[in-house]
């Protein structure tokens, strides 16, 4: 079987978590003995990675919503294209239909309304528009990673009957749980979509707590200046380090205005850590809702103030977190790509 991944960014350009993502179905795609081929944006000169063939396109990757020509190219030769919406998915479906080959689109984020109190009134709206262009076509598979993530495409007008929801794998073996600390930990871009801002009016009222804030973003600054001595702002964070983090936090905080899985809660809940969320995934810890400053704050003070109560929530995540496997993710694939191809 022959496959065309379609997707803006590629590693070693960008290793964001949903670049990661394709990467890891790619690598474990082509291990099960398919042929893949990843059309991106990039420099012309990085023609394998991984092993893996790359075709990058040097333009900028909004402009992926208009490399049509591409990826009827190089689709030609093969049995699929998978995609993934935002930039990459409209050229990719339009190719497919014109050459008869069937499109799975994974979808990696769909947030309807969520984009108006992320991106204000009027982007908002753009965005809304947007993204449902992008999504409500009909792709002969698309693929949530959650049940949550695929109530709120079907919310935007995606048709239930042609998606699936295939949970993610998760490479847990590397996070350890040491000896916990009572702090509070928050790991991700420093944007709007993420919620830290309240996480901070939180922190406002629980000066006895210490709060660390890893990653870097748009809101960086503006968020620093508005955050109370017990906040402490970490910025980067290797991988190595980070595990380490995770390792030692006895909460973690991932207070979300929009998330179709959040791939940083898989993370803490392999860490042993007790968790406090406004996404609605299977986790042990308490969940809060969007903007509630107030319920976050009680929830954080509670289990900071419980450590017993913690620790056993954290253990309970360490084992929940073993459902999430990539050999199981990618046989489930591949089984769509069959069906889809007859």
């Amino acid at each position: 079987m022959k496959i065309l991944i379609t997707h803006e960014l590629f590693p070693p350009e960008c290793d964001r978590m949903g670049e990661r993502i394709v990467y890891i179905i790619a690598k474990k795609l082509q291990e099960r003995g398919l042929e893949v081929k990843v059309l991106t944006t990039g420099d012309p000169r990085i023609k394998k990675y991984g092993g893996i063939e790359t075709i990058r396109l040097p333009i900028h990757r909004y402009l992926m919503n208009l490399a049509f020509p591409p990826v009827l190219k190089h689709a030609k030769d093969c049995d699929l294209i998978q995609t993934s919406n935002y930039n990459a998915c409209l050229p990719s479906f339009i190719a497919g239909k014109l050459l008869g080959k069937p499109v799975v689109c994974l979808v990696q984020g769909v947030y309807g309304k969520k984009w108006l109190e992320m991106r204000g009134y009027l982007l908002g709206i753009i965005s809304m528009l947007v993204e449902k262009f992008q999504l409500d076509h009909d792709y002969d598979k698309l693929i949530f990673f959650s049940r949550y993530g695929r109530d709120a495409g079907v919310e935007i007008g995606i048709d239930e009957k042609i998606t699936r929801i295939i949970e993610p794998g998760f490479e847990r073996k590397k996070y350890k749980m040491k000896k916990k600390e009572p702090f509070v930990l928050f790991v991700g871009r420093l944007a709007k979509q993420k919620g830290v801002e309240y996480l901070i009016e939180a922190a406002k009222d629980l000066p006895d707590i210490k709060f660390k804030i890893a990653g870097s973003g748009e809101q960086e600054e503006r968020l620093k200046s508005i955050a109370p001595e017990n906040v402490e702002f970490l910025g980067f964070v290797s991988n190595e380090k980070l595990v380490g983090l995770y390792s030692r936090a006895l909460v973690f905080c991932l207070p979300s205005v929009g998330e179709t899985l959040g791939f940083v809660l898989l993370e803490a809940m392999a860490s042993g850590c007790a968790i406090v969320s406004t996404v609605p995934f299977d986790y042990e810890g308490i969940k809060v809702n969007v903007g509630n400053v107030k319920q976050l704050k009680n929830a954080i003070n509670y289990l900071i103030n419980n450590p017993k109560k913690a620790l056993k929530m954290g253990g309970k995540n360490r084992k929940k977190v073993k459902q999430y496997n990539w050999d199981k993710f990618i046989e489930e694939l591949i089984k769509t790509y069959e069906e889809v191809i007859k």
